[in-house]
């Protein structure tokens, strides 16, 4: 195989991380609590009030997901992503510029939800999917973690942005941010495949002998796609996913202080600390992935999700429920690894945008049920001990369903070990 000193495609992860850490699910995640929280107490608006925007952004957000695939696939992920980024920035400045009425704020925030899906690591799976195979896990963990980094970067940023200039300036300087430091380097360091450059997946030369260049994988049209039952398995088990891991984290302020008599300082440091755990999470899972069958690993995820619900509704000592949280935030990595990666292993990279928009408007279907669910349940059983352990008890069915999905269908030039599942094109 041709050597190279460095291997252009992590300029690919690089730029896709820049792109997705500074994308609108780290904004809204780390930064809408005290964008809306300056804004409210500005106009005199309700915790509710504020609370109706999240549900329109996400709600969008969601809907959108699958409609980024085709203009993805068709235009690549870098010229997607920058205009994504510009359309995000104007959304910002929109924001920026409501007055008092409600209505704007909605509006604005629908218009976020829109144009800001194309931001995120559905942009740049594509890409990271056709520079990587060997290390295809590895590269889209590394890219996906930055989410972390911009979750640590945005709220301190906006917190001193609103106390120096006000909200409004706040979103002004952010827009400009994404603008000037995140197009200018997504657009340098994303590019969309390595044929240009010469270049196979994982840096082999065309000339290279057939026994070390990646084979080529055979790909597969959305149609054909949509018409398997791997599919269908996958979108139930990530709506399961979604489900489960949006059932806790809205509601994790009850669970804690109810069953473990928990402050909001101690429960603010148990949600720290599965920020970092979701960090090396993506970055663990993402390595793994690379070396064991793709299915496997999301048992792994699901085991660890299980447990950390059990361990919710078992006990309340602080060092087994931090322990709890730890696990669950290495599963939340595992969880944002396997879409994508599942999609180009079974489907191949002609459709992968798609096929991964889809996966996310299945993982997010499942979380728009999933806080509404405990809640309604926790009534009923009047607490959170028996949703809990229904909870636990509800990962069988995705563990079922990833052990019954069988061998990759495509031969992606991994190694030929019989326990990574490779097989040839299934008839």
């Amino acid at each position: 195989m041709t050597q190279r000193f460095f291997f252009p495609g992590w300029k690919v992860v690089i730029g896709s991380g820049v792109g997705i850490g500074f994308g609108s699910v780290p904004f809204f995640a780390a930064g809408f609590a005290l964008l809306a929280a300056a804004m409210a107490k500005d106009f005199g608006w309700s915790q509710p009030d504020v609370a109706k925007a999240a549900s329109i952004y996400l709600l969008l957000q969601t809907v959108a997901y699958p409609l980024c695939g085709w203009p993805l696939d068709r235009w690549g992920s870098r010229r997607f992503a920058t205009v994504s980024i510009v359309l995000f920035a104007g959304s910002l400045v929109v924001l920026s510029q409501i007055g008092g009425s409600l209505t704007q704020f909605y509006l604005a925030f629908a218009l976020m939800g829109i144009v800001a899906a194309g931001t995120n690591v559905v942009s740049y799976a594509r890409a990271i999917a056709l520079w990587f195979n060997r290390k295809r896990g590895l590269a889209m963990g590394l890219a996906a973690s930055a989410q972390a980094i911009g979750a640590f970067i945005i709220p301190i940023m906006a917190h001193r942005l609103i106390d120096a200039y006000g909200w409004s300036w706040a979103l002004i300087v952010l827009a400009v941010f994404e603008v000037v430091v995140c197009l200018p380097l997504v657009a340098l360091l994303v590019k969309d495949s390595p044929a240009p450059y010469g270049l196979l997946p994982d840096g082999a030369a065309p000339t290279d002998s057939p026994t070390t260049a990646v084979a080529a994988e055979p790909d597969m049209t959305v149609g054909e796609i949509i018409r398997t039952g791997v599919f269908w398995k996958l979108a139930a088990c990530f709506a399961i996913m979604g489900m489960t891991f949006y059932a806790i984290a809205p509601n994790i302020v009850y669970i804690l202080s109810k069953k473990a008599g928990m402050s909001l300082g101690d429960i603010a440091t148990i949600q720290a600390v599965s920020g970092v755990a979701v960090l090396f999470g993506r970055i663990g899972f993402g390595f793994l992935l690379d070396r064991v069958h793709a299915p496997i690993v999301g048992i792994i995820a699901l085991a660890l999700t299980a447990i950390c619900a059990a361990v919710y509704s078992a006990t309340a000592v602080p060092t087994l429920i931090i322990v709890a949280t730890i696990l669950n935030g290495l599963a939340i990595g595992g969880d944002s690894d396997l879409m994508p990666y599942l999609a180009s292993r079974y489907f191949g990279t002609r459709a992968v945008s798609r096929i991964f928009g889809w996966f996310l408007f299945a993982f997010f279907l499942g979380a728009a049920i999933g806080p509404v669910a405990f809640a309604q349940l926790s009534a009923i059983y009047q607490g959170a001990d028996t949703p809990l352990m229904m909870l636990a008890a509800l990962q069988i069915i995705p563990a079922l369903l990833f052990l019954s999905l069988g061998r990759y269908r495509v031969n992606a030039g991994l190694p030929k070990d019989p326990q990574l599942g490779l097989s040839q094109p299934r008839s």
